[in-house]
C-alpha cells in the first residue's frame, strides 16, 4: 500500500532521528513543511499506524514525562528505509494528479457575470503577490540563518508557482475584459445536460460528447 506525502515527510524525519509524532510536528513546523503538506494531528497519528502495521516504523521506546501522557519514539525499519527511497523517486518522476478547487472553478466560470470574474480573478492574483512577498522575506530570513538552498528547493517551487498563476489570473482576465476571450452564458448547446438526449432527437439533431480540458460537454450537431 502506498504511502502520501504526509507518510513521506514522517519516514523523511525519522531518517534523521527516532522521534516521538509531536516531534515530528515541530520539525515540519519549524521547516515550514506544513505550508506544503497537510497537518494535523489526527491524520498524522493515522499515518505512524499505517506505516507501523506495514513494518516501515516500528516502536523503539515508551516514555512519560511527569503527568503528561504516554509519547512513543518510532524509528525507521530497514524496509521502510527501502520503501521510502521508491516511493520519493516515483513522486519526484511522475506528475501527480491536482484536484484544485481552483481548477474545479475555472471549468463553470462562464456561470458568473464576466465582470465579476475579471475582478475576482485580478483579487486572486494580488494574493498571490502577498503570499509571494510574505514567502520571499522567509527564504531570505532562513538564508541569513544559514539555511542552505538545497533545504528550500518546495519553497522556491511554490514560489515560481505563484509567480506563474499570478501571471495567468491577470491574462485571463484581461482577455476577458477586452473580449478577446468569446464570453458565453454557458456552453452553446448544453445548457440542460439532463433532456440533451431526448430534445435532439425530437429535433432531427444528433447528440455527441467531446472532452474538453477534462469535462465532458454535450454537443448537439444538426442532421438535415
Amino acid at each position: 500500500m502506498e504511502f502520501g506525502s504526509l507518510g513521506l515527510a514522517v519516514m523523511a524525519l525519522l531518517h534523521e532521528a527516532p522521534m516521538h509524532p509531536y516531534e515530528v510536528v515541530g520539525h515540519m513546523r519549524r521547516r515550514h513543511l506544513d505550508q506544503h503538506i497537510k497537518l494535523n494531528f489526527g491524520s498524522l497519528y493515522h499515518t505512524f499506524d499505517k506505516l507501523e502495521r506495514q513494518g516501515l516504523v516500528e516502536a523503539r521506546e515508551v516514555n512519560r514525562e511527569g503527568h503528561r501522557p504516554e509519547r512513543t519514539v518510532y524509528r525507521l525499519t530497514a524496509e521502510g528505509r527501502q520503501r521510502f527511497a521508491e516511493r520519493l523517486v516515483r513522486m519526484l518522476r511522475q506528475p501527480d494528479a491536482v484536484y484544485s478547487d481552483f481548477e474545479a472553478a475555472l471549468a463553470f466560470l462562464y456561470r458568473l457575470p464576466k465582470e465579476q470574474v475579471v475582478d475576482t480573478l485580478r483579487q486572486r492574483a494580488d494574493a498571490l503577490d502577498a503570499e509571494w512577498v510574505e514567502t520571499g522575506a522567509q527564504l531570505g530570513w532562513l538564508a541569513d540563518n544559514g539555511l542552505s538552498r538545497l533545504s528550500v528547493v518546495e519553497m522556491e517551487f511554490g514560489q515560481d508557482r505563484r509567480q506563474s498563476q499570478a501571471r495567468w489570473c491577470r491574462a485571463l482576465a484581461a482577455e476577458i475584459e477586452s473580449g478577446e476571450l468569446e464570453w458565453l452564458a454557458g456552453w452553446k448547446g448544453a445548457p440542460n445536460l439532463t433532456g440533451a438526449a431526448d430534445d435532439s432527437q425530437e429535433q432531427g439533431t444528433e447528440g455527441g460528447d467531446i472532452a474538453v480540458g477534462g469535462q465532458v460537454h454535450v454537443l448537439e450537431v444538426e442532421t438535415r
